[in-house]
Parts: structure tokens; C-alpha cells; sequence
């Protein structure tokens, strides 16, 4: 059609026809028109490297940045952000570096909300005190909270909670948004820092900020992971619910029965995972039935089981965890009994693998 319409030679259109054709999967097409191109732009060259990047080429989208006349910091940027985004922080980290001290691109906010994943992906501490000396020096925290609460983020999960809270309380309050307080009440429950978690909460209420969701599952796992007393727990939970009007979804009940269950509280448990009104609740029932493994509950654990199944029959590792529970408590041919079961029903547990590095 845009042959015949005459715009075979116009580049906005040629563009636009490559990102369709990568859009649906097509690099055949997509690599023919871009290759009878007479003429493209550095947006043409974005959009192969964007394309390929985002159906996981990576090998063709690096050789195209290498093909590519005037590469921009959107070229690189697009293939650090691909690699950061399936795991591969050395890789993201590598071009990064390659980026600033090969081709002298000044990485903007994009490109440093890419890296930092990377960059805690590996706990790569020295590499996040560089990418902040950098973001101080270009003026990039002053002026996109993004990347402050990113640089939180960062420090915490590369396990310098020092650092993380430091930078916290350098930025004035007034330039703190609700991320940057559900940044660090996080950090600090993954830290196992649960009283500092509450007091940080406590102090963004002070602040009138109301919490979201993701606030709440943060210091509820706080409370949990940080030893503090059931009652204290059951009271955030109650006022997500009552006074801030939060529907709890499977993570937050995730977040109640771990807690119970820490405790050694598995009936009470049980009775909150019989009263849960949402469809997901496969992950709690299992969480539930790891926490009777580890108590040696065996009724409990059939009780459980049998509720797995109602919802997943398929699922390998409930059998073989039951399996366990009841050859660990003695009651070998219940044992063999639910083995038998997985073969009949045709179920596969996943194996296993380790990685030596």
C-alpha cells in the first residue's frame, strides 16, 4: 500500500512500517524495509534497536547500535534497559560503562532508572555510590524523584541500609512523595528492621500522607519479618482496612498468615484462609502448608492439602511436601498413598537444580 501511495522513499512512513512489522513479530519484513531505506534517521535506527530489544534479540539490536551513524543515548539506553529487564545486570552494567566511556553519551534520568535494577540485581555497592556521585554532580536529585527513590532502593537491596536511610532523610519532606516512604519502610522490613519500619510509617502519617496498597504490604511484612508483637501487626491490619479503606488482596492475607504462622498459630491460621474472599488463594494455603512441615502438624496438613486441591490438582510440590510431612511424622504408608495419587492423577513435580558458580 505505501508502495503504490508513492511513499516508498518518505523515512516517517518507512519508520513507522519497520515498528509495525517488529510490533507483530515480523523481523523479516521489518529487516527488507529497513534495509531499501533510502534515507534514515536516528528514530529509524531507535525503533529496530526498540523492536528487536523487546522480542529478545539482543545479539541483532547490538549489532545494529554498532551499525548505527550517530548513536543517542535512547539507542543505548533501550538495549541497558532490555538486559536489566530479563536479568542480565552485568551485561546492562558493561554497556552502561561502555556507553559513558566509549562513545562519552551523557546517560539522562531514563537511562539510570534502567541501570540501577542492575545494578542491585548484583549488589554492586561501589557501582550505586558511582551512579549517585554521578546523578549529584549532573543535578538529577533535585529534580526527579524517580531517581531518588530509585537511589534509595538501590542502597537497601545492595544491602547498605546506612546508606539507604542517610540519603532518606538528606531530601526535605516536602519533595518526598508516598513512593519514597514505601521505598524505605520496605527496606528497612527487608532488613528485618521492623520497629524502624513502624516508626517510619508512623512518621509519614504524621505528614498526612495516607498509604496505598503497596505501603501497607511493606510494613505488614515489616511487622512480620521484624519479630514485633501479633497485636501490633493485627492493628495495622485492621486500620488499612477500617480506616483507610483498603481491600486486602492476596499479599496483604500472605502477610497475615506468615505472621500467624511464625508465631506457631497455624488454627488461626487456617480459619483466615477459609475466610479469604478472592481467587488467589492457592499461595496462602501453600504458605500454610510449608508452615506444617516445619511444626510436623500432619492433620493440619491434610486438612490443607485437601484445600489445595479443590483449587489446584495439578500443582506436584503440595503431594510431595504432604508426602514428606506424613514420612516425617511417621505415617509412611499415607506417605506412599498420596505418591500413588501423583501417578495417577498424572502429576509431575518440576525438578529440582542447583547452581555451582
Amino acid at each position: 500500500m505505501t508502495l503504490k501511495l508513492g511513499f516508498e522513499s518518505h523515512v516517517y512512513v518507512q519508520t513507522a512500517l519497520v515498528g509495525m512489522y517488529l510490533v507483530g513479530g515480523n523481523m523479516i519484513d521489518a529487516h527488507k524495509v529497513f534495509d531499501e531505506m533510502p534515507e534514515r534517521n536516528p528514530v529509524t535506527w531507535n525503533v529496530m534497536i526498540t523492536g528487536l530489544t523487546n522480542l529478545g534479540d539482543f545479539e541483532k539490536a547490538l549489532c545494529f547500535l554498532e551499525k548505527m551513524p550517530n548513536r543517542t543515548v535512547v539507542s543505548w539506553t533501550t538495549i541497558i534497559d532490555g538486559y536489566a529487564r530479563v536479568d542480565k545486570p552485568k551485561e546492562a552494567i558493561l554497556l552502561f560503562s561502555r556507553m559513558v566511556a566509549c562513545d562519552a553519551i551523557k546517560p539522562n534520568e531514563i537511562t539510570i532508572l534502567a541501570i540501577l535494577p542492575a545494578v542491585w540485581n548484583l549488589g554492586d555497592l561501589k557501582m550505586c555510590g558511582s551512579v549517585h556521585a554521578y546523578v549529584g554532580k549532573r543535578g538529577f536529585v533535585p529534580c526527579d524523584i524517580r531517581v531518588t527513590n530509585s537511589l534509595i532502593d538501590a542502597y537497601a537491596k545492595c544491602g547498605c541500609i546506612q546508606s539507604a536511610f542517610k540519603f532518606f532523610i538528606e531530601i526535605p519532606n516536602g519533595r518526598k512523595n508516598l513512593v519514597s516512604w514505601t521505598t524505605m519502610i520496605s527496606a528497612f522490613a527487608i532488613h528485618g528492621m521492623g520497629k524502624e519500619a513502624v516508626s517510619m510509617f508512623k512518621d509519614m502519617e504524621r505528614l498526612g500522607l495516607k498509604p496505598n496498597r503497596v505501603t501497607m504490604i511493606s510494613v505488614l511484612n515489616a511487622c512480620s519479618h521484624g519479630g514485633l508483637a501479633e497485636e501490633e501487626f493485627l492493628e495495622f491490619f485492621n486500620t488499612m482496612v477500617n480506616e483507610y479503606k483498603i481491600t486486602p488482596d492476596v499479599k496483604h492475607y500472605g502477610c497475615l498468615v506468615d505472621m500467624l504462622r511464625r508465631k506457631g498459630r497455624l488454627e488461626e491460621a487456617e480459619k483466615i484462609a477459609l475466610e479469604i474472599p478472592i481467587e488467589e488463594k492457592a499461595v496462602v494455603w501453600r504458605m500454610l502448608l510449608g508452615a506444617c512441615s516445619v511444626y510436623d502438624d500432619a492433620e493440619l496438613a491434610e486438612r490443607v492439602t485437601r484445600k489445595l486441591m479443590e483449587l489446584e490438582r495439578s500443582h506436584g510440590g503440595d503431594y510431595v511436601l504432604m508426602s514428606n510431612i506424613f514420612c516425617g511424622t511417621g505415617r509412611f504408608l499415607d506417605a506412599q498413598r498420596f505418591r500413588k495419587q501423583m501417578d495417577v492423577r498424572g502429576v509431575a513435580k518440576l525438578p529440582g537444580h542447583s547452581q555451582v558458580t
